[in-house]
């Protein structure tokens, strides 16, 4: 009796041995996988709230230099190297439309990118006007570079003679891959 169990065992492990030997086989077939990169993207978008709005309502407001800061004003996403540049499309109109010529210089207001905001390119502060002019140059390839944008009057001295109506001008930013 003691030869049979030592023979079931040793046929249990035999059987073990050879199902683990099968369980242990594999198969491997490889798989190619592509990533195509065919076209560059690049966008730019701005905020929800993109007006910026600069209020003279006391005398102090005129001796002192005004900014406006505009929180993640511009969204760039961009697969290559960028630049961003800014101009007016026009000159300052007036809200009273027979004014034409007792307007704001364009000059008068600076845009310029808050430094923390920076993803990476060198940044300059521009002087307002209507020849596209860099903001952002050699900026790094991003999917969400978030950009607070400052909006600067230095001085108001030339605003003090105008009459009080609202002036406007539209600003564009362009997004340019390098």
């Amino acid at each position: 009796m003691k030869k049979n169990l030592i023979f079931t065992l040793l046929a249990l492990a035999a059987i073990s041995i050879g199902q683990q030997a099968k369980a242990q086989s594999a198969s491997t077939n490889p798989v190619t996988v592509n990533i195509d990169l065919q076209a560059s993207v690049i966008s730019i978008a701005l905020d929800a709230s993109p007006t910026v709005n600069f209020v003279y309502a006391t005398a102090a407001e005129y001796a002192a230099a005004k900014t406006v800061t505009k929180p993640a004003h511009l969204t760039v996403i961009s697969n290559k190297p960028y630049d961003i540049s800014v101009q007016a499309n026009g000159l300052f109109t007036s809200s009273n439309t027979s004014n034409t010529t007792n307007l704001p210089a364009l000059g008068v207001v600076n845009v310029s990118v808050d430094p923390t905001t920076a993803n990476g390119g060198t940044l300059s502060t521009v002087t307002l006007s209507q020849t596209d002019q860099p903001l952002v140059e050699e900026a790094d390839p991003t999917t969400t570079a978030v950009y607070n944008v400052v909006y600067t009057i230095p001085t108001a001295t030339t605003l003090v003679a105008l009459p009080q109506e609202v002036y406007s001008t539209t600003v564009t930013y362009t997004a340019t891959q390098l």
